[in-house]
């Protein structure tokens, strides 16, 4: 069974599906739910106690959270995706890659577009860092949940851009 728990956040709200011990998806939507069920339609959730909300709450107050502690699985996604998704999620706190700079270090240097394609498919949000890769002739790029959350994230993790 997955569970999941709503909280405030960032003027919206964030919500985090969790399964036995892992994280499997993270939702900035107004409808957490329904942003899960875009992803997994089949899969039943409830209501629950995620206790990682706490360290959401410590990184929405300024807080630096190594993501990388957490313990994740994926319910989904392809060998290609899965190694995309696991390169972000191993960025160190603070820092940002371009988008041909993830795809150097996912072991697939030629495939940018691919990546970008895995990057916007990211059940892990905030966790697996697709706020930090940013277009290498500047600005802040796209990201599911709109601009404007990508700049508050992007300002949360102290990242110059």
């Amino acid at each position: 069974m997955i569970i999941y728990e709503t909280i405030t956040f960032l003027g919206g709200q964030l919500t985090l599906f969790k399964q036995d011990d892992a994280l499997v998806f993270v939702s900035l939507a107004d409808d957490g739910v329904a942003d899960f069920k875009s992803f997994y339609p089949t899969v039943d959730v409830a209501v629950g106690n995620v206790l990682e909300v706490a360290l959401f709450k410590q990184y929405a107050a300024g807080e630096v959270i190594d993501w990388r502690q957490l313990k994740i699985n994926y319910l989904s996604g392809t060998k290609f995706q899965r190694e995309v998704w696991l390169a972000m999620h191993n960025m160190l706190p603070h820092e940002y890659l371009t988008y041909a700079e993830l795809a150097q270090r996912a072991n697939h240097p030629t495939a940018i577009r691919a990546v970008a394609s895995a990057i916007g498919k990211n059940p892990l949000t905030i966790i697996n860092a697709c706020h930090r890769i940013l277009p290498k002739n500047g600005g802040i790029g796209q990201y599911r949940y709109g601009s404007h959350i990508k700049a508050e994230l992007l300002a949360l993790d102290r990242v110059k851009i």
